[in-house]
């Protein structure tokens, strides 16, 4: 099927959705979950820097917006001149840029994949160079960037099972945008013979690694820990169970869990961090009801670390990944519920071994990493993880064997962001090449 062919077909399925994706969007817009659709719609007001290298990065959420940073970090380590425009989709993106990529020149939300869209936002871009995080696949902005001889590339390539069952039922679209990107960098062989077996060319497909483990920042120091343990309302050497980006369904089994340990360690903390902030209540009550009392981060942070409740309610933004440094043992959610996984790599930097349950599938290399290194553990549910738990808990060799485990997996797998930067630069470098709208590699 001909590039043009596929062009018309797509467009045309699109118009027929618009009307649903109007009501979508509107109804988001008054909700107020949705904000600046001047930018979604392409007009894009870009700081003006003449003469300096311009790299459009586009990451959807707050997941892929963290794995792009050490990327960008890279980057700009080797070329500080250039301008760096970030691009995501969700509000939750926005703001973790705001927080782990200062560096970038400016931030804005993706345009909607609309031909007239996608050519009024790079007109005002302007990119050398468009970078796609994980799996961003935007058949028509790719066309446009190929068409206008601009280079883009996919940098921690990455399908997941579900996706790639999904990504089945839209292959003749996906090989028509594959076509248009000049290289495709994935961070495992399985994410490689996924893509191109979804259409992508071969030759222009390599398998890079995650930049997950660059984007783990370096162990608290023992002051930086105690400090925090101190502002966090907890005193002396207790231990401390935290469990992190839990979703709905697996706060129960937590408190479970919990109620559990307790019977064997009586000052045992629990730190719960639902992924999404607009549970906090919702959580809070299930404590509660759990028959505990709660405190909230805020409150801590309010009162000058004054003593905790037992359960510790994490309410902030971009504050887990330091929590998990004052952890005993740690979950990371997600996963005893059929989602996916959430981020595991965040508590095994800081030294701390990590339990998480049966649903990683999008997660599945990083755990099965964690789990060959003997440092994840995956349980079934919360009565199994209070009887592995406990094991741990019970045994300080055991857990000072697991912390050099852990921070030796990480530093082992550090590096892959340098090579996508690399990736980057030599795509900007003119190692791809227009043909007739389709990019082709050099």
């Amino acid at each position: 099927m001909g590039s043009w062919l596929v062009f018309f077909i797509y467009n045309s399925l699109l118009l027929l959705l618009s009307p649903v994706w109007a009501v979508y969007a509107i109804s988001r817009g008054l909700s107020g979950k949705d904000a600046r659709w001047d930018e979604r719609l392409g007009r894009i007001k870009v700081v003006e820097r003449q003469g300096r290298p311009r790299v459009w990065v586009h990451a959807v959420s707050a997941g892929e917006v963290a794995a792009a940073a050490p990327i960008i970090r890279s980057l700009l380590s080797r070329r500080p001149e250039s301008l760096v425009f970030l691009s995501t989709i969700t509000r939750a993106g926005r703001e973790m840029a705001s927080k782990v990529c200062p560096q970038v020149s400016q931030t804005f939300y993706f345009p909607v994949d609309l031909p007239w869209v996608v050519r009024r936002s790079l007109s005002a871009v302007r990119p050398d160079v468009v970078v796609l995080v994980e799996g961003e696949i935007w058949p028509n902005f790719i066309f446009e960037a190929g068409r206008r001889g601009i280079p883009v590339v996919l940098v921690s390539g990455r399908i997941s099972e579900k996706g790639y069952r999904r990504s089945a039922l839209v292959k003749p679209f996906l090989r028509w945008a594959f076509g248009n990107i000049c290289a495709l960098g994935m961070q495992t062989e399985t994410d490689a013979q996924r893509i191109v077996s979804l259409g992508a060319p071969s030759e222009r497909v390599r398998v890079m690694g995650s930049a997950k483990y660059d984007e783990e920042a370096a162990p608290l120091s023992d002051a930086d820990a105690a400090a925090l343990r101190a502002s966090l309302g907890l005193a002396g050497n207790e231990p401390v169970l935290v469990a992190g980006s839990t979703r709905s369904g697996e706060e129960e089994q937590m408190l479970d869990a919990y109620r559990i340990l307790l019977g064997r360690f009586p000052n045992l903390r629990l730190i719960l961090a639902p992924r999404h902030l607009e549970r906090v209540k919702e959580v809070e009550e299930l404590v509660v009801r759990a028959g505990y009392a709660c405190t909230r981060r805020t409150e801590l942070l309010r009162g000058g670390g004054k003593p905790a409740s037992n359960v510790i309610l994490l309410d902030t933004m971009g504050e887990l990944g330091r929590i998990y440094a004052v952890a005993s043992v740690a979950f990371v959610g997600g996963t005893l519920v059929p989602i996916g996984g959430h981020n595991i790599l965040q508590p095994i930097a800081q030294g701390k071994p990590v339990f998480f349950g049966p649903h990683v599938h999008g997660i599945r290399d990083v755990a099965v990493q964690a789990m060959e290194a003997g440092v994840g553990f995956r349980v079934n549910n919360g009565a199994e993880l209070a009887l592995e738990a406990a094991k741990l808990l019970g045994d300080p060799n055991a857990l000072a064997e697991l912390r050099a485990k852990c921070l030796g997996l990480v530093e082992a797998n550090r590096g892959a962001a340098e090579r996508y930067a690399q990736l980057i630069l030599e795509a900007a470098g003119g190692n791809c090449r227009p043909h007739q709208g389709v990019l082709m590699l050099d």
